[in-house]
Order: structure tokens, then sequence, then C-alpha cells
């Protein structure tokens, strides 16, 4: 065991060992070791009793040691610890530091042993004699530094305490002065030690130098920061933190005119490594004005700084991928005024950001400006929109079709700094939806309204034609007529000169018949060569037949299409509101049958008379029987084959056929409008829903697992309540796949109750069932309810694919229809295919699956089930 005894300090000469012994050499690695500063005095003894008199012996001398090296076992006497707790009991000044090369002894359970703690170190064997050199240095410095301290301490209370004597000869005014200045003195004290604790534990590094830039003092967080115990760091030369290349002389004149720092700096950890620090430093002056110290804070910014480079370079991306997004984006401060906007923005709208910034921009049409500015208003109060769609307008006014998404964007206190809106440029989809909206409502070869628009406006004139009387629906008075008009002999221009002179006729018929009639008078094409007209409040069927007579006269007029001088005329049925009926198939089979009597009979127009309806009675036995047919097993299912551009059989269409034991084979265009009017589909659509799923379920269990069957869904049976628990219930029943199964609905069907429609759908799909839209092109439906719809797949009618080959017409409805299904993700499914030319139309242009007579015609399950084991099937 080593004792250190502090001595007066001998200047320039080394500092000297006594008696060093094993343990000593052991710790310093010698007798003698070189130092600069001071030396020491050296005692060893070989047992802690021997120690503890030692200590007691130089008490006595008034020559305490500073220092006491103990090695925690020392056989066969009493341990270091015992020793240390002895020496503890007589002098509390003493720096005690235990040694021990024993991985069992803990410092934990020893500390409390012999307080106080920051009196007491613990090291562990091996060391490097050098080590223990620069703590027994460090430690006689602390030692010396409190025990000079406590001689100034006890110096100054007893001089208190003679100026106390001599002060109570005075008056009891000077006590009272005297006793302020020690509660003074007491609340300094007191003050300096809650400053001490308060630096201590801060996270701030506060380092304390002299002059000669040696560190007195460093508080525990600025030791960590550089991977340092405090007691490593005194008496060091704090430009040890400072890489070389930084390091600079402060020299004592520089320090008398040095006014602090402030800076942003590198310092050196103690395994090398470097970080960012903050450093604030400040010189000390004692009360005559001179320097004395230097204090100085230091923050490890090395984080923040790596947060502020990934922030830039974050905002670095987020601002090249606005600059290079190819829709517009505008960023609004908290009052609407431009802050940002992309070049996109500029490019569509017309403005630069140099003539927008901190303005309003104005590009809200006069009409929607209402509407659009509430739009504006929600989102720059922190709201989030989407898929709002409106137009704008550019700086020269051009209108512009946008979609809106936007958003504000807040703080991190949730305060709004502002909105960000996107604006995608739809312009162009609009162009396409707005002439896929005239497609479906006009007809593309003369401009007139179409089918569907023929339809829907008779039904808008039989609402208007009558009025209800609670249940009771009462016809008003004025007359209206239906006319139906069929271009005689056009199939033979077709045929001789060719579609388009045929196509050119067409197109001035139509002009001759518009210049016919009045504004409030109504002209449809409904396909080939045949028109219809609704002429309104008319008094008397004398109107009628001028007009019939009229039209005829200007149908007849000659005319030159392509150097060929055409004569041509017109047939005309005509029905009148409310005498041949107040319904819409009535009215329209009336004036059919009409029109078809002025044709074989060649008298250019007639009016519907009663004789011609032998066809109502015809249709009320057909009611009759149809309710029948499904108990006495008269209805079969037929299926035919839908195929892929191999030919391939991908899937079957369930066909519903009606076998009656009188009248045959009834065709489902006879039987099915009459059971959807009746209500009798529904029953008859679960019927043929079951089988077919039966049927489907039966040639999977033969193997042909992939392919699909498409049952029609019609209107009626979408109206159920019921609808998708009956769905459920079949396939469960069927033990049918849902993905096996496709709905075939019309655009008619799922637009009379669209949201109803759209829920039902989505409800169905999640399941795994498949949609499809029949005969799309030929009805209407919106656009913007298209793409909600849970859609599949679009069926191509059949009657554009009739003349895909011929009529450009027909090609351009096709390849727009392949188009948007594409666009929306959809495949498309092309009916009616009779010759293989339409086959390698459809292909060409983007259609892989088709059914028609080129393929098979609709069989009963045991021809096709014969032509699944010919061909195969998927």
């Amino acid at each position: 065991m080593l004792y250190q005894e502090i001595l007066t300090p001998k200047k320039n000469t080394p500092e000297t060992f006594s008696e060093p012994g094993e343990l000593g050499g052991e710790l310093f690695g010698g007798s003698v070791i070189q130092a600069s500063t001071q030396s020491f005095d050296l005692i060893t003894c070989r047992q802690g009793n021997e120690a503890v008199e030692a200590v007691k012996k130089s008490l006595e001398e008034h020559r305490p040691f500073a220092v006491a090296f103990l090695d925690v076992r020392m056989p066969p006497g009493p341990d270091g610890v015992w020793a240390a707790e002895q020496i503890r009991a007589l002098d509390q000044h003493i720096e005690i530091v235990l040694v021990t090369a024993y991985s069992d002894v803990n410092p934990r359970d020893i500390a409390p042993r012999i307080p106080p703690a920051h009196k007491l170190l613990y090291i562990q064997k091996p060391f490097h004699p050098q080590e223990i050199h620069q703590l027994a240095s460090a430690l006689s410095s602390k030692w010396r530094t409190e025990h000079e301290f406590q001689k100034v301490f006890e110096d100054l209370e007893r001089r208190i305490e003679d100026r106390t004597v001599e002060l109570m000869n005075m008056n009891e005014h000077l006590i009272e002065e005297l006793l302020e200045e020690i509660d003074e003195r007491k609340r300094a004290e007191k003050h300096l030690r809650q400053l001490k604790q308060a630096v201590e534990t801060m996270q701030l590094g506060i380092t304390i130098t002299d002059l000669d830039r040696k560190i007195i003092y460093m508080n525990p967080a600025g030791a960590e920061m550089h991977g340092y115990q405090v007691e490593e760091l005194l008496g060091q030369d704090v430009s040890m933190f400072v890489p070389p290349e930084h390091r600079k002389p402060l020299t004592l004149e520089r320090i008398k005119e040095w006014k602090g720092l402030i800076r942003e700096s590198v310092n050196i950890r103690k395994d090398g490594t470097t970080f960012l620090v903050w450093l604030m430093s400040e010189i000390v002056k004692n009360a005559k004005g001179e320097p004395f110290a230097i204090v100085t804070s230091c923050e490890d910014i090395t984080e923040r700084k790596q947060a502020e480079e990934a922030l830039r370079k974050s905002e670095e991306r987020y601002r090249i991928v606005l600059e290079s997004a190819p829709d517009p984006v505008v960023v609004y401060d908290t009052e609407g005024k431009v802050a940002y906007f992309n070049p996109a923005f500029s490019r569509v709208f017309g403005w630069t950001l140099d003539e927008s910034i901190g303005r309003n921009i104005d590009f809200l049409p006069v009409e929607n400006v209402p509407e659009n500015k509430l739009i504006f208003e929600k989102i720059n109060c922190g709201k989030t929109l989407s898929g709002i769609e409106t137009y704008c307008l550019t700086k020269d006014g051009k209108k512009v079709g946008v979609n809106i998404s936007g958003a504000g964007f807040f703080d991190n206190h949730d305060k709004l700094q502002g909105s960000i809106i996107t604006l995608q440029d739809i312009t162009e989809r609009k162009k396409t939806e707005e002439e896929i909206k005239f497609l479906a409502y006009h007809d593309v070869l003369t401009g007139l309204l179409n089918r569907k628009s023929f339809y829907t406006r008779l039904e808008d004139e039989l609402i208007r034609s009558y009025s209800y009387d609670g249940d009771r629906r009462r016809i008003k008075g004025h007359k209206w007529a239906l006319f139906f008009l069929d271009v005689d002999r056009f199939k033979y221009v077709n045929d001789t000169l060719g579609h388009d002179v045929g196509d050119e006729l067409l197109k001035v018929v139509a002009v001759r018949l518009k210049n016919c009639l009045r504004k409030s008078d109504y002209i449809f094409r409904l396909g080939g060569d045949e028109f219809t007209i609704i002429l309104n409040d008319l008094t008397d069927d004398t109107d009628m037949a001028k007009v019939a007579q009229k039209i005829r006269k200007a149908i007849a007029r000659p005319c030159r299409i392509k150097d060929h001088e055409l004569y041509i005329t017109v047939s005309i049925g005509i029905s009148i509101y409310p005498d041949d009926g107040d319904d819409v198939e009535t009215l329209v089979k009336n004036a059919d049958i009409a029109m078809y009597a002025a044709k074989e009979e060649n008298q250019g127009y007639r009016f519907f008379i009663e004789e011609m309806n032998r066809k109502t009675l015809e249709r009320m036995m057909l009611e009759n029987n149809l309710r029948n047919a499904l108990q006495h097993d008269q209805l079969i299912i037929y299926y035919q084959p839908l195929v892929d551009s191999t030919n391939q059989i991908v899937g079957m269409e369930a066909l519903l056929r009606w076998h009656h034991p009188e009248l045959g084979l009834i065709s489902p265009s006879q039987f099915i409008p009459l059971a959807e009017e009746t209500g009798l589909i529904v029953p008859i659509g679960k019927w043929v829903l079951r089988c077919a799923c039966q049927q489907a379920r039966k040639w999977h269990e033969m193997g042909y697992t992939r392919f699909y069957v498409a049952v029609n869904l019609s209107v009626r049976q979408f109206r159920e309540p019921d609808l998708v628990e009956t769905i459920e219930q079949i396939l469960e029943a069927t033990d049918l796949p849902p993905d096996c199964l496709k709905l075939e609905v019309t655009e008619s069907g799922i637009m009379e109750h669209p949201e109803q429609a759209i829920a039902k759908m989505k409800m169905l799909r999640a399941k795994g069932i498949h949609f499809s839209i029949d005969d799309f092109g030929t009805g209407y439906s919106s656009l913007s309810y298209l793409k909600r719809f849970p859609i599949d797949t679009l069926k191509i009618d059949r009657s554009f694919v009739i003349d895909s080959t011929t009529n450009k017409d027909d090609q351009e409805i096709i390849k727009t229809i392949i188009a948007m299904a594409r666009n929306l993700g959809m495949d498309t499914v092309a009916e009616g295919v009779e010759a293989k030319e339409q086959q390698d139309f459809l292909i060409h242009h983007g259609c892989h699956m088709m059914q028609g007579y080129y393929f098979g015609r609709p069989m009963p399950a045991e021809k096709f089930e014969d032509m699944l084991q010919t061909r195969g099937a998927t």
C-alpha cells in the first residue's frame, strides 16, 4: 500500500519518491518519475493497521496525507476496505483510491461505507504507471486546493471571530450590521451551492480554464460529451478538444483584448471522432478587472445539423418533385395569396411566378365564381378536398377543365400555415366525355337525337301529358303525335351505290326533316334508315296529315350525291296520344304497325287504326302463357360461348328460351320485355341464375374450372331489396366460386337509381362476383357514375359490330369504347360477331373477347357440353 505526502513544491526539480516498495513500483513504475511542476513524498505500508497508524502520526505532526492508494486485499491482516474506513474516520479530507485486480469486488457495495463519495475512487488492474502518476497529480492538486481553501476559510472564521469580539464593544447597530454581513455571506454560499448543483446537472457542457488554458472545472455533461470522466480532464489543456489545424495560441495580450467567442466549431472526442458544437466563451475578471479564468459553454449540435441537412435535402427533393410535376400545383399563404406555383401552372394557365407571388389570381369563370370560391375557401381554411371537377380560366380567358385536390398544412403547434392545391388539367378528358356523352344521346352520322334520347323524350312527353288525382292518372286535353319513318328501298341504295352514298343520303334526309318541323317538335334517328318524330300540341288529325304530306314532299325532291341523282320516298306510320295509347310501348308499337302498313300498302303514310291492334291481343295471350311457362317446364337455358382472340372458350352467356307446346320457340325479344313489365322476370331470373350456376358447377367438376358463366340481370331484378342475399344463397347452394359468375346489367338498369346500384354492386363485388355492362353504347350512363361502378367489362352492342368493317361511325364508336374501357381498367366483349373480318377488326383495336354466331349460336347444355369436349376450354 502506498501513501503520498504532499510537501511544499520544489521549483524546477523532479518529483522524488522515498521507499516506493513493491506497490509503489507497481503504481508509479519506479522510484523516481520526472514531473514538470511538483514532487511527492511516498510512504509505503505493508498492512492496513500500519497505514492507520501512519495517518494518525501524520495528523499529530500536522503533516496530513493528500492521497492514499490501498490494495483491497492485503493478507494476512485487515483488508484495504477496513483500512479505508479507519482512515476516513481519522481524516475527512484525504483522497482515497482503492486498487484491485479482482472482478468480484463491487464498488457500489463499498462506497456507502467510506463517505463522502467524491473523495473515493476505484481503479482496477492492470494499468499504466503514467495513468497513476496523472491521477496522483490531479488528486493532490485537488486536495491542495481544498486544503488551501480550508485554511483561508478557517483564517476568515478566525478573523471574523476576532472582529466579532472587537465589535462586541461597539454599539448594537454595528453588531446587527455584522450579523447581516454574515447572513449575506451564508446566502451567497447557499446560492453558490445551488448554482453549482444546477451546473452539475445541466445538459450543456460547461468548462472553466485558467489563463494557461488548463481545465480547472468541467461539469459531467461536458466530460461525457467528449467521452471522458471529469477526473481525466482536470489540469489538461483545453486545446486537446480542438483539431490541430484549428488550434491558435492565446497570449495574455490577446486575453486582455478578447471580447469572448460565439461560433460553431468542430471538437474531438476521446476516441478521435469529431462532432459539431456551438461554443460561447467569456473572460471572467476579478474585482480589479483583471482576467483570471475563461468560462465556455459547449452544445453538441451534431444531430441538429444532421436534421437540418436532412430537412434541406427533403425540401430539395420536394422542390424537384413539384418542379417536374406534370400537373399545376399552387401554394397559398394563410390570406389566400400565391406563395408558389410550379412550372406546370405557368404552362397551363399562363401566369408567371414573379407576377403572381403575393397576389390573388383571378382564374374563376364568372358563372362558377360562388361555387369555386367556396372550394378554395374550404381548402384555405385547412380542410382537405379531392376529386372536385370544375373549370378555371387561363390568363387569356380560356376555360380549362380541372380536377381539384387540396389541403391545408400546419406547423408543429397545429397552426395553419397555408394550403397546397393540385389542379389536374382534364380538358381533354372532359372533351372526350362530352363526345361520348354526345354519342350516347345523338346519332354520330346525322347529329340527330338517337334511340336512347327518343325513349327518354317520349317518357317526358307522357309525363307532361297527364296529371295525378291521388293514385289515379288523368290525361290532359292536348294531343300529340308520334311519327315512325322508314326510307324506302334504302338497302338497295347501300347495296348498289355503297355505304358512303347511303350515309350521305341519311344526312340529306335528316336536314330535310328538320326543315319541315317546328322548334317545339323533336326528330330522332333510331338507327339504319329509321327516324321518329314527336309533334307537340296538335288540334286534329288534319294537322298531322299536313305535316306528313309536307315531309313526303320535301324528301321526294331529287338530290345529287357523288354524281348520283337520287329520288327517294319515305313511309310514315302515325300514332296519336291519347287515342292510340298512353304509354311508350303502345304508342311506339302502334306507330310502327302503321308504318309497316303504309309501306306494305305503298300509301306514303298511315294513321294507326284498331284493326292493326291484333298484336295487342297476342301480347295478352303471351302474358298468360308466360305465367304458366315456369311451372310447366317450358323455359330452357341456352348457352352461347364467349371466346378470346385465339378462339379459346373462356366463358358462356346463359340465354333464356321459351319452348311453347303450341307456338314453338318464342323469341326472347317477345317475352323478356313482357316479363320485365309484369314482374315475372323476378322469379324467372332467380330460376335462370340457379340453373346457370348449377350447370357451370357441373362443367367445373368435369375439369373446365377456369371459365365463367354470364347471366343477365334485368332492371326489375336490380330493384329487388333482397337481390344480394338471393345471389349469395344461390352461390352457396350450387357451390359455384363467386369469381366464376359474371352479372350482366344494362346502362338504364343501373342508372335508374345509381346510388342504390353502386351499393349493391359493391357488396356483390366484395364477394368476388364480376360485372359487365350489356349493350354498352346504346343506352345512357353518366361517365362520372360509370367510373364509380365496380364494372369489369363493357359489352359492345351488336348494332355497332354488324357493320364494323364498313361503317366508319360504328368503327369510331367501337374504338372509343375500347379506349375508354382500357383507360378505366376494364375489359371489353364484342357481341354479334358473325365474320372473320369483324373478329380481326376487333382484335386489331384491342378487343380480345367476343361472342356471336361466328363462334357458336346459343345452344342447349348438351350441345354446349359436346362443344367443350371437342374444342376444350380454359
